[in-house]
C-alpha cells in the first residue's frame, strides 16, 4: 500500500510555482526513466517517496500532464476555482468515479 500524503482526485498546488492541479495517479516512488542531472528526481530521498501524475493547465487553458514529487505539492483548501473551472470539474468527476459502485457482468 502506498503511504501518500495526497489522493487521486485531490486538488493540489505546486508549492513553488502556485499552479493548481488535480492528481490522476500515484506512484509509490519515481518510476520514469533515469532523471537528468538537473531533475528533482536525482535526489535519492525524493526518488523513493511518492510521485504524482498531475493534470494542470498551461497559459492557454490546455491540460498538461506533469509528474511531481510529493515535496513539490501542497494541499489546496478550496474546491471551487472560478479561474479554472475545468480542473474543478475534473477533480469532481474523478472523485465521483472512485465513489461509484463497480458492477460486474
Amino acid at each position: 500500500m502506498i503511504a501518500s500524503k495526497f489522493g487521486i482526485g485531490q486538488q493540489v498546488r505546486h508549492s513553488l510555482l502556485g499552479y493548481l492541479g488535480v492528481i490522476v495517479d500515484i506512484d509509490p516512488e519515481y518510476s520514469l526513466d533515469d532523471p537528468d542531472e538537473d531533475d528533482v528526481a536525482v535526489n535519492d530521498e525524493l526518488r523513493t517517496s511518492p510521485w504524482y501524475h498531475v493534470v494542470m493547465e498551461d497559459d492557454d487553458g490546455e491540460p498538461v500532464h506533469t509528474y511531481l514529487a510529493e515535496a513539490q505539492l501542497k494541499s489546496e483548501g478550496f474546491d471551487e476555482h472560478p479561474e479554472q473551472p475545468s480542473l474543478d470539474e475534473l477533480a469532481q468527476s474523478i472523485r465521483q468515479q472512485l465513489q461509484a459502485p463497480h458492477l460486474r457482468n
